[in-house]
């Protein structure tokens, strides 16, 4: 009887233990990824911004969550969104730049977490993006080509960028 009690109790407690662990690793799993903290990805931001807009005197001003301005003597001059993703388990970290007319100039992945689906990091098949500014999420996805074996970050990404950048036409059309 005493056995039986210890038993349940120890299994109801291991129960308990374990969805809290499972609670906590998801909760940390949709934390925002914070760009200017890490180096390696803050100094590869600048390193593209510079080079696109052929200065070192820019600033970048936060204007939401992901939303970025890019200011050169206090004009606006493009835009920085900053994402994370999910690919099959985990999450991906990538940037947009875009000129001051919602443009896409550039999009770079940060961090791919993941040994599957890796070459969403391609940057020869990023460059599909350069310029699609299409309205239509159709005509968006039928411009950039699939991946095999990278399927959920491919279509990840994509979703991702079409929504981002319509969110910027509608704030930059207000």
């Amino acid at each position: 009887m005493v056995n039986t009690i210890i038993h349940k109790i120890s299994t109801f407690f291991s129960k308990e233990i374990i969805v809290f662990l499972i609670i906590s690793l998801l909760n940390f799993s949709f934390i925002n990824y914070d760009w200017e903290k890490d180096i390696k990805s803050r100094d590869k931001i600048h390193k593209n911004i510079s080079d696109i807009f052929n200065s070192s005197t820019y600033k970048i001003n936060t204007t939401s969550d992901n939303f970025y301005t890019i200011l050169e003597s206090e004009r606006i001059i493009g835009y920085l969104i900053v994402k994370s993703e999910f690919s099959k388990y985990k999450k991906f970290d990538y940037f947009i730049i875009y000129n001051n007319f919602a443009e896409i100039l550039k999009v770079e992945i940060l961090n791919y977490r993941e040994s599957h689906g890796f070459e969403i990091c391609n940057k020869k098949w990023l460059k599909q993006f350069i310029g699609n500014s299409s309205d239509s999420k159709f005509e968006f996805n039928s411009k950039v080509d699939a991946i095999s074996g990278a399927t959920i970050s491919v279509n990840s990404l994509k979703t991702s960028i079409f929504k981002q950048t319509q969110t910027l036409k509608r704030i930059l059309n207000e």
